[in-house]
């Protein structure tokens, strides 16, 4: 006697093992999504946060640098910090920008511009107290400008964490999802295999 199966019962086997291929198709596809998510969020942080804040503080470094010359009487206009500054904020507007940063960026390029104008000059003695007026509250507002940038770096690190920690969160849901479903299926593509008779009832031909 031999058992063969109807057409309704072969295409229910190959509904099974076609939901088990687009299952498993899927999910590659969404793990590769994620995946990808993850990465740019993470390249993201080193070059648009870690790196921008290097830059940050080099330039609350000089602000302070500059600040300790202009009390001293020592202020130089024009000298090779203000070539390091502007290859700093070029190298920054290169980066990933917000539209908040890009405002703060352009004001702290103008601060600079204000601070050092062409030519070089020295605050002698006698023209210290002059320094100090212009020059001082031209870096306090320097001072308040990077404090807005800093603080942008700090927000879009935590955004772009956030980000990454609830696509690993998606992922591994969906990863469990995924492993639920194959034993299903897989459970139902034994019960076919080795219970065929029983569960499905087949047509007998003699």
């Amino acid at each position: 006697m031999k058992t063969k199966f109807s057409i309704k019962q072969r295409i229910l086997v190959g509904l099974v093992l076609a939901t088990a291929f687009f299952l498993v198709l899927g999910s590659n596809l969404l793990d590769r999504k994620y995946f990808s998510t993850i990465q740019a969020s993470v390249k993201s942080i080193y070059d648009d946060r870690i790196v921008v804040q290097d830059y940050i503080y080099q330039l609350q470094d000089m602000a302070h640098e500059m600040e300790v010359a202009v009390l001293k009487g020592e202020y130089v206009q024009g000298n090779e910090r203000s070539e390091k500054i502007k290859a700093l904020l070029a190298d920054f507007s290169r980066t990933k920008l917000t539209r908040d940063e890009a405002r703060l960026l352009e004001r702290l390029d103008r601060q600079f511009s204000d601070l050092e104008p062409s030519g070089t000059t020295n605050a002698s003695k006698e023209g210290k107290p002059l320094a100090e007026a212009k020059v001082l509250p031209q870096l306090a507002q320097i001072r308040q400008t990077l404090d807005g940038l800093e603080e942008i770096q700090l927000e879009q690190s935590d955004m772009l964490t956030q980000l990454s920690e609830k696509t690993l969160g998606v992922n591994r849901m969906l990863s469990n999802l995924e492993v639920v479903f194959l034993v299903i299926i897989g459970i139902s593509i034994l019960v076919l295999a080795f219970y065929p008779v029983k569960v499905l009832n087949p047509v007998h031909w003699n």
